[in-house]
């Protein structure tokens, strides 16, 4: 036998002899009760049972965790078009103003018609 199979076999030996003396202290109780003994007398060896059976079966008497449940995230909202949007008007903004009021070098507001016929004449 492996040492692993020799101490399930220690451990289940151990378990019969609890269980065992938690079925003699429910025996003990019911024969109180039908002696005539006392409630007190009875509530003590099952309470004793009890206590052995939590020790040799605590998988029965440990309570379950609940599993993690998944809590709603609120949705953040998503300001990234409207920050896009706003960039992109400021930028047309910008160049609107630049257009409307003369700083781009655009020389068409100051050039009359003679100043362009003189300048785009064939060279003689």
């Amino acid at each position: 036998m492996t040492p692993d199979t020799t101490n399930r076999q220690k451990s289940y030996a151990h378990i019969a002899k609890l269980l065992e003396s938690a079925s003699k202290s429910y025996e003990n109780a019911a024969l109180g009760l039908e002696q005539g003994g006392s409630e007190e007398q009875a509530y003590q060896h099952i309470k004793k049972a009890r206590i052995t059976l939590e020790a040799a079966l605590p998988e029965f008497f440990t309570p379950h965790k609940p599993l993690p449940t998944n809590k709603i995230v609120p949705e953040k909202r998503d300001y990234s078009i409207l920050k896009i949007g706003l960039i992109a008007g400021l930028i047309v903004g910008v160049l609107y103003i630049f257009v409307v009021y003369g700083p781009t070098g655009d020389l068409s507001k100051s050039w009359n018609t003679e100043n362009f016929q003189k300048n785009v004449a064939y060279p003689k």
